[in-house]
């Protein structure tokens, strides 16, 4: 139950291949009610929801998640959503999501020769006859493409990989979760690490860094998105292993206009969940609250490089 470096396991990077085309795939992974489209389509779908979801309506910052509290939280538990359907579609009930440790190739001469960009590894994706982009943001919403086309990255067109020592830095430096006003313009370890904050810009820098459809409300329409934020869920678990004794903020006796992001109030969903997932829920995953199990559990295979 362990989430590891994708460069490190030929295996585990098949594996995850392998389970990545078998979701996308509408007729083995259908998504109910949406003809001709996959589950996969479906988490394309819930991602962009929640950045059109602004919490509250009347400001243009702060979406259900992303640039506010619930970054981290949020996307942990859509990675552990994912993450059950891979299970399932690899047929390995301990299978993890791998990450991609963006740092390491940061320090290449350059990074667009890294081995993640191989045919063998997420190059494939960029295939016409592998991987079809199907559902694309829209002025109002989302679009279904009436001809699906190819990817599209720009890898290293914009920005810059961060770097090891930048991300440790905000690991060490960064002592508080996060603070008011709760939004892009915060101090704090979330918002330094999602990347509007601070000279490195981390977790929006690698979005940028990829580029094309890595860029835009669908990100996950590239399968980049997923190793990325298994990252960025690294580097959070490794600040809650330096601070165990900072607290998530805000806490449930925030204002009400900061509602998706307390902890204690449920996450922005497109299940139909027994239990509503709320950040306090995910805060360990070593021991996920309900709807998950044990068996939902797990950890990383290390966080050395991250300590300064």
């Amino acid at each position: 139950m362990i989430r590891r470096n994708i460069l490190s396991d030929e295996g585990l990077r098949q594996r995850f291949i392998d389970g990545v085309l078998a979701l996308k795939d509408p007729e083995r992974f259908p998504w109910p009610g949406q003809q001709g489209l996959s589950i996969y389509d479906f988490f394309v779908a819930w991602h962009h929801q929640s950045m059109m979801l602004f919490t509250p309506p009347t400001q243009r910052d702060r979406n259900a998640a992303h640039s506010g509290p619930a970054f981290l939280p949020w996307h942990r538990y859509y990675l552990l959503r994912f993450e059950g359907y891979l299970r399932t579609a690899v047929g390995d009930p301990e299978f993890r999501l791998p990450y991609w440790d963006w740092a390491a190739d940061a320090a290449l001469t350059n990074p667009r020769q890294s081995r993640i960009w191989a045919g063998t590894a997420l190059g494939r994706f960029t295939g016409p006859r592998v991987w079809q982009v199907r559902v694309v943001p829209a002025e109002r919403g989302l679009t279904r493409l009436a001809q699906p086309r190819p990817l599209q990255r720009a890898l290293g067109n914009q920005g810059a990989l961060p770097t090891r020592e930048a991300i440790r830095t905000v690991l060490r430096d960064q002592l508080l979760y996060d603070a008011p006003p709760y939004s892009s313009a915060s101090n704090g370890f979330r918002n330094y690490l999602e990347g509007w904050e601070g000279p490195a810009r981390i977790h929006n820098s690698v979005h940028v860094w990829v580029g094309g459809d890595m860029t835009d409300s669908t990100s996950p329409n590239d399968p980049t998105f997923f190793l990325h934020h298994c990252n960025i869920d690294r580097i959070w678990h490794a600040w809650q292993r330096r601070y165990p004794d900072a607290p998530y903020l805000p806490a449930q006796s925030a204002p009400a206009n900061l509602a998706f992001h307390r902890i204690d109030d449920a996450l922005y969903s497109v299940f139909r969940e027994t239990t509503p997932v709320t950040p306090r829920s995910v805060l360990d995953p070593l021991r996920p609250g309900a709807p998950f199990r044990a068996a939902d559990r797990y950890d990383y295979d290390t966080l050395m490089d991250l300590q300064a």
